[in-house]
């Protein structure tokens, strides 16, 4: 399956998709060029695909004989952000950016679905799963899909994303989490405004709010247990308008990241009671409101292992490993693997003399040298999975 010449032959019309995705970038849930494409492409191989989440796409390939079901899953939208990135193929979209490798993920979904249209020398049935909106939009495009049934009769289920941190043509796999839980935050401060000339009139909501920045790492040095991991960055400060006025409000923004549904209560726990403790403690009203994110993406140590030893196939124990796992970024991928087992795992992008962009750096760019190594990633657990018992 998925034979060396064999994509060699296919992979200029992969890179042709690829570039052709990039160029034409979609927000999640707004796929429908990319869908249209995608599906253009299933039809072409005999395929009939159907549509999931107004803007994704889910087919059944199936294989020679009855067996099981393996599902494997590509995201198709883009991020919200300009690209300046001088390529032949840059998003003429202003605002919309594959930044993240999505437009690579999909075409090595693509080719996965040409090989086994032409081939189907497996047992059992390959569900090829093309979702929308993993970039957290309304909650991620995993948790529509499920809710119409995608998971239905699937036994496994598997996903990638190319990572740039990690040494191209590496992979990485773990057991257990692999991707944090995410919980964002707002923090409120209300004070009493007043001229700058005169702070001892007013109750400075700009001070209380800096204390709290500081003081929210105390959380996780001081509170969080000794093997447990957090992380809480702040990433917005707001407050006043003019230079010579102190405010009544302040509003900081941030996330907290976990791979411990208990940690993540601890932590909200001890940022509730901090926040509020400062604010007392400087005359001003401080409250925080945590909103939910996506889960902990836990991978099922069978899959795991499949992933693991198909990868050793391929490149050699030396280049496959769980080095700097789980890694603190986030995936709707986790919705999927809290229903049924799967394996989520990386294929490192970085160049060896470092300095490739990161995922969601301005000058990232998806590397099409990957897309033979996915598609044999891929259909390799299909040939390692769909015949077990």
């Amino acid at each position: 399956m998925a034979a060396t010449l064999e994509l060699d032959a296919l992979l200029p019309d992969l890179v042709e998709a690829r570039r052709d995705i990039h160029r034409h970038p979609e927000l999640g849930f707004e796929e429908a060029r990319t869908q249209a494409k995608v599906r253009a492409w299933l039809e072409a191989r005999g395929l009939e695909p159907c549509p999931s989440a107004g803007t994704g796409l889910v087919v059944d390939v199936r294989g020679t004989e009855p067996g099981r079901t393996v599902a494997l899953r590509a995201d198709l939208d883009c991020l919200p952000m300009d690209e300046k990135t001088p390529l032949p193929w840059r998003s003429i979209h202003p605002g919309r950016a594959h930044k993240c490798g999505h437009d690579g993920h999909t075409a090595i979904l693509m080719g996965v679905a040409d090989v086994l249209a032409r081939s189907r020398d497996f047992p059992g049935t390959v569900r090829l799963v093309f979702q929308p909106a993993e970039e957290g939009v309304r909650g991620g495009g995993a948790r529509v899909m499920i809710e119409e049934g995608v998971l239905e009769g699937v036994d496994e289920i598997y996903g990638l994303h190319n990572w740039p941190l990690f040494p191209k043509g590496e992979v990485r796999v773990a057991s257990g989490p692999v991707m944090a839980q995410v919980t964002n935050f707002d923090v409120q401060v209300t004070g009493v405004g007043g001229h700058a000339s005169q702070p001892h009139a007013a109750r400075d909501p700009i001070v209380a709010a800096a204390q709290i920045v500081g003081a929210l790492q105390t959380v996780v040095a001081r509170r969080v247990p000794y093997g447990a991991q957090a992380v809480i960055s702040v990433g917005t400060f707001s407050a006043g308008t003019v230079r010579n006025v102190i405010p009544s409000r302040a509003t900081l923004t941030g996330t907290m990241r976990t791979f411990d549904p208990d940690i993540t209560e601890l932590v909200k726990r001890e940022v509730a009671q901090l926040v509020r403790g400062l604010g007392q403690g400087l005359g001003v009203e401080a409250q925080v409101e945590f909103d939910p994110q996506y889960p902990v993406l836990n991978n099922d140590p069978q899959c795991a292992d499949a992933v693991a030893r198909v990868a050793t196939e391929l490149v050699g124990p030396e280049r496959v490993s769980a080095d700097q796992l789980p890694i603190t970024g986030a995936e709707d991928f986790a919705y999927y693997t809290q229903k049924i087992p799967g394996a989520y795992f990386f294929l490192g992008a970085g160049a060896p003399e470092g300095g490739t962009p990161g995922c969601h750096h301005p000058d990232f760019d998806f590397d099409d040298e990957l897309i033979p190594l996915g598609i044999q990633m891929f259909t390799g657990l299909v040939r390692a999975r769909t015949g077990q018992p």
